[in-house]
């Protein structure tokens, strides 16, 4: 498979990892065969790339430290909770702690030691995707820094329910596409705020979630909000939520900005390390998070084009690429793989802006799913 930009997509490509609604059911499952009609319910509701079937690697896997599965059971109870918030109910933190668990011994079960992972959100469904990718990256920098499995499920509550006062935003200022106003700022800037309070009227008030929730926009120099709180006066757990925010957010599109790179959100990290970030946190991050996943297609120092297959844990900075296209942009009638381990004089310089090779398994039939227009 290979990750693939919505407007490079073409009808007859195969989708090779299910795309999924915000309540966590399936859009388009594996195996679905793309129209013109697809492609353009993928562009308006804000996908920004797919997972597609191609001969050239059908041997790359996906191999995340949470299962699709679980992902797709905690976005979906994390929408049902957020739906009775906003009805105004009463809400329980019952179903919400059971599937945090599930997701602690997944992520503590994870053999490897390099992770990434697959972010195929849509602008309607953000919040929800984008906490459950906090929860999941906090989880792992917990685990390498060998958090105890009782601040590990601390870690998994605040982290999931980190941005949950977003609720009381206007949907204007939600789906606001050019600047702010200084009004607007002031706004977004009480998140945390609504997000601890609407912690602390679940059932199961947990203090150290809605610390978390409070503090994840303080920044380590005094110079985030609310409070403007610094260094040791942040508590731990949340300055790892707000490497793990930081990071997922960079790595999505929003609409003012174009995503970056993992290499560039990383790069951004460890650039304001000590700064505006824990420093211990962000170096457990840059050892641990891949910074060219699999399926990602990168440039390589030598002009050429090529598409990441395999991380290698000893240094994920140095994966194994299959390179496509040489360095005037043809396609190679063979493709060859690089170990960058070993082929030392190769580096991986960019993110090409440009469509992947066209793939001679395309299919021309038509796979109807109902609703998928709503």
């Amino acid at each position: 498979m290979i990750r693939v930009r919505v407007e490079d997509l073409r009808p007859g490509m195969k989708i090779a990892y299910p795309v999924f609604r915000e309540d966590g059911s399936i859009l388009l499952n594996k195996g679905v065969v793309l129209t013109e009609n697809y492609i353009r319910r993928l562009f308006e509701l804000g996908f920004e790339s797919v997972f597609i079937e191609h001969e050239l690697f059908e041997d790359i896997k996906v191999e995340e430290p949470v299962t699709l599965e679980t992902k797709r059971k905690v976005q979906r109870i994390l929408h049902e909770s957020v739906k009775k918030l906003q009805r105004g109910e009463l809400n329980s933190y019952q179903k919400i702690q059971s599937v945090i668990q599930e997701l602690i011994e997944e992520v503590l079960d994870y053999p490897g030691v390099i992770f990434y992972l697959v972010q195929l959100g849509s602008k309607s469904d953000a919040l929800f995707v984008h906490s459950v990718n906090v929860t999941v990256i906090s989880l792992m920098i917990g685990k390498f820094q060998n958090l105890s499995h009782l601040q590990l499920k601390k870690l998994a509550l605040g982290t999931l329910l980190h941005d949950v006062g977003k609720i009381r935003f206007p949907p204007e200022i939600f789906y606001k596409e050019g600047p702010l106003s200084e009004e607007e700022r002031k706004i977004i800037r009480m998140h945390p705020v609504w997000s601890r309070e609407i912690i602390q009227k679940h059932a199961e008030y947990d203090f150290l979630a809605s610390v978390i929730a409070l503090q994840h926009h303080e920044r380590m120099n005094g110079s985030g909000y609310p409070y403007g709180l610094a260094g040791e006066e942040i508590h731990l757990l949340s300055r790892i939520c707000a490497c793990a925010d930081v990071y997922d957010a960079l790595t999505v599109d929003r609409p003012y900005r174009k995503r970056f790179s993992y290499s560039e959100a990383l790069e951004y990290l460890m650039g304001n390390a000590g700064r505006l970030f824990d420093l211990q946190v962000v170096t457990t991050m840059v050892r641990h998070i891949a910074p060219y996943p699999v399926g990602e297609t990168v440039k390589l120092s030598t002009g050429e084009i090529a598409v990441v297959i395999k991380l290698n844990e000893g240094l994920p900075i140095r994966p194994v690429v299959r390179v496509i296209k040489d360095r005037e942009g043809r396609e190679l009638e063979t493709p060859k793989d690089l170990d960058l381990m070993s082929e030392l004089t190769v580096s991986i310089v960019d993110r090409p802006e440009e469509p992947p090779p066209p793939s001679s398994n395309m299919e021309e039939e038509i796979y109807l799913q109902e609703d998928f227009f709503d």
